[in-house]
């Protein structure tokens, strides 16, 4: 593969070339129309004037003589502008009226030229003007002798000088007709930003690629696919204009390392497509996708600040000669997905494997979305125990996807699916309905003795809805429900999304009577930064802490320094991941009330969750 250079911006054979050369041909084409009819309108004036020349002579950018008639006057075609230096062609732009001259050889102009030398005697000269009023052309009729011009003569020379005048237009209209149509094709093919080829001139060029790969097996070529790492942040802090400028760098830097035969697109928000020609061995392509993220690297300056950014790079290879445009681009596209799923501001190299994952999650993605609609959800229930008296004060609600073959599924395999394909507002909203009906079942049965509250979780996609609040008190009116019940669980990478948004939301649900507790509190990097801003009613201890605490000394004083950072700031430490009778011993003496873990149970459905209530009532 011959090298990549760096400095060539030129994408490869711009789409829209072809037609863009064939529209040239056909300006062309009216081009040549108009000088024939202009030459027409000349002769049909000598003639009709008995006069050796005639002439049409085009005024602003285009200074183009037109002549007719016999052989006298040639300098009329080689250089009209002698009538500007004669002062012939200014006095008829200033005169209102056709101008006619018996003798122009008594103007007695002091130049170079003269109409004695330039052979003009006889001068008949009129002004035509277009729709709008601007001075098109000027129709001169010029005889080597002394010519006295008569009222009829004149006025037959201003008819056919007329006609002059719907010929130029014609061909004005005509151009800029075609022009439109050019532009029209281009932007169609176009991406308006960036100024690269879109998805569909892609799609096209991809097509061509492929005919010439079938041709000869030595044409093979690559598709690098690139989406930008983290771009909507860039959005969220300095606006869309700040975006669309970053965009517009982005394509440059991408440009520069490509060959002039190669191909860059915008797709569409944050993603490119690269054509590679001439790639014969994957290393090739990732030498190309490697020199992509270096020209990342470097800080760009948007609106004055420096902005870091960087790309996942998928790679797909014409392997296949029946590939299709759009299975190449799809296969590039997963590829890059797997390099997001694995760090980022990287790229991979597309294999079958990859194909058949996603067509797995494809057929899960079609399965979710019939799972509300045929009651496949489940919940299972784990109990909030009271580390004094050993009563089940909560339970947490946990969501299982009991499918019809593959079984009971876990939350961990669909959820993210769920957000991905925005049916978790669905399965939250149906989550939070059974929730509350399955609490106040258990408060009919066992009455006091019933769980006080459920936990329920809420995901970041979830908690990122404007109108959660909105939507979560509707459904407590709906249900005659006490607000107070429920316990939200947060994760902190909520605060990740839009920390504006996140704390409206928590105030709005605080306001609402809903508690919120912060789940995997200490397993990320952003805790203590937020902590003191959330209004939280407690926080959850991570069972990372809590499982080692009876065979780690350190780890159980680092639960303990939590659970006390817990209480100073007035909220309620919960730890989670209890397993041994120790570790619950341990928390107690810690000051920590309340505790979840295998232990004490595991999650179950409701109706085993009915046995134990039953059990602790009968004691």
């Amino acid at each position: 593969m011959p090298a990549h250079r760096n400095d060539t911006t030129t994408p490869a054979r711009p789409l829209g070339s072809d037609q863009l050369r064939a529209g040239a041909e056909r300006a062309h084409g009216l081009d040549g129309a108009l000088a024939a009819a202009l030459e027409r309108v000349a002769r049909i004036a000598a003639t009709s004037l008995r006069v050796p020349s005639a002439a049409v002579v085009l005024l602003g950018q285009d200074r183009r003589c037109f002549s007719g008639g016999g052989d006298a006057h040639l300098w009329l075609s080689r250089d009209p502008g002698a009538l500007f230096r004669l002062g012939l062609a200014g006095r008829v732009l200033d005169s209102a009226e056709p101008l006619a001259l018996e003798d122009a050889r008594t103007l007695g102009q002091e130049t170079p030229d003269s109409p004695q030398s330039l052979g003009i005697a006889g001068f008949l000269g009129t002004r035509v003007s277009g729709s709008s009023g601007e001075p098109l052309a000027l129709v001169v009729a010029i005889d080597t002798e002394p010519r006295r011009w008569k009222a009829d003569e004149i006025e037959h020379f201003v008819e056919i000088a007329a006609s002059a005048v719907t010929e130029i237009e014609l061909q004005r209209r005509t151009v800029e007709a075609e022009r439109i149509e050019r532009q029209l094709r281009h932007d169609a093919l176009h991406d308006g930003l960036t100024g690269l080829p879109n998805r569909a001139c892609f799609v096209e060029q991809l097509r061509h690629a492929g005919e010439r790969a079938r041709r000869d097996v030595a044409n093979s070529f690559a598709v690098l696919f690139v989406d930008l790492d983290h771009f909507k942040m860039v959005n969220d802090s300095f606006g869309h204009l700040a975006g669309d400028e970053l965009l517009v760098e982005v394509a440059r830097r991408l440009a520069g390392c490509l060959r002039s035969v190669d191909t860059l697109a915008r797709l569409g928000g944050d993603e490119f497509a690269l054509l590679l020609e001439e790639v014969c061995e994957p290393s090739d392509a990732a030498r190309v996708a490697e020199r992509l993220q270096v020209a990342l690297s470097n800080p760009m300056t948007i609106r004055e600040s420096e902005v870091f950014t960087s790309a996942s790079i998928g790679i797909a290879l014409s392997t296949k000669l029946e590939d299709a445009p759009q299975h190449l681009l799809r296969s590039a596209d997963l590829a890059m997905y797997r390099a997001k799923e694995h760090g980022r501001a990287r790229f991979e190299l597309f294999d079958p494997a990859m194909h058949t994952a996603a067509m797995e999650r494809l057929r899960i993605e079609m399965d979710l979305r019939r799972a509300v609609e045929r009651d496949q959800l489940v919940l299972h229930y784990q109990p909030v125990v009271s580390l004094t008296t050993g009563g089940v004060v909560a339970v947490e609600a946990l969501i299982r996807w009991k499918h019809p073959e593959r079984g009971l599924i876990p939350p961990l395999d669909f959820i993210p699916i769920a957000e991905r394909t925005g049916l978790i507002g669905e399965i939250g909203r149906w989550v939070l309905a059974r929730a509350c009906e399955q609490l106040k079942a258990w408060e009919r049965e066992f009455g006091y003795d019933a769980p006080q509250s459920v936990w329920i979780n809420v995901s970041p996609k979830q908690f990122a809805q404007q109108d959660l609040a909105e939507q979560v008190g509707r459904l407590f009116e709906s249900l005659s429900f006490e607000p107070r019940r429920i316990k939200f669980e947060i994760t902190e990478s909520i605060m990740l999304e839009n920390i504006d948004v996140a704390m409206r939301t928590l105030g709005e649900l605080r306001r609402l009577g809903v508690q919120v507790f912060m789940d995997d509190f200490g397993t990320g990097y952003s805790s203590l930064t937020y902590l003191g801003r959330l209004p939280l009613d407690g926080i959850k201890v991570d069972r990372s802490f809590v499982s080692q605490m009876g065979t780690d000394v350190r780890q159980a004083q680092l639960v303990s320094t939590i659970i006390s950072l817990i209480r100073n700031l007035g909220l309620e430490p919960i730890a989670e991941g209890v397993e041994t009778d120790q570790q619950a011993r341990l928390l107690r003496e810690m000051g920590c009330a309340f505790a979840q873990g295998f232990v004490f149970c595991r999650p179950v459905p409701a109706k085993e969750i009915d046995v134990l209530l039953r059990r602790a009532a009968q004691h």
